[in-house]
């Protein structure tokens, strides 16, 4: 799978995720890798993996537990939070919103989703192998 980004902010790091929601609160997501932007503002990314309608999660056991759950959409996250911050993303905000969604579970906010599809049928659904 490729991911392609533009109109970024320039030379800044994200971290894409595959998620089961497109927003807030995402649900069953995994880290996917990182994009960098460059000084013009666009990134890509290309990762291996199986990512079709037939891919899921389930945790049938140990400290969490849930059903086969689909993870059919795509979320960018900035990878410091200080860095929406610092561009005005967070209006009202007196310091910068922290998330888990890079790996030491200290990101910032969401930059880019797939929420153009529908909840239950992201691009990732789409897909057949």
């Amino acid at each position: 799978m490729t991911v392609t980004v533009q109109g970024m902010p320039a030379n800044k790091e994200f971290d894409l995720f595959v998620i089961q929601q497109p927003t807030a609160p995402f649900g069953v997501s995994w880290y996917q890798t990182d994009v960098h932007a460059t000084a013009s503002g666009t990134g890509s990314a290309t990762v291996r993996g199986v990512f079709d309608k037939e891919t899921f999660s389930v945790s049938p056991g140990g400290t969490t537990t849930f059903a086969p759950t689909h993870q059919y959409h795509l979320g960018l996250w900035f990878n410091n939070p200080n860095v929406p911050f610092n561009l005005g993303c967070e209006p009202g905000a007196t310091s910068p919103v922290v998330t888990p969604f890079n790996g030491i579970q200290h990101a910032g906010i969401q930059v880019l989703n797939t929420a153009n599809f529908p909840a239950a049928a992201g691009p990732l659904s789409q897909v057949h192998r």
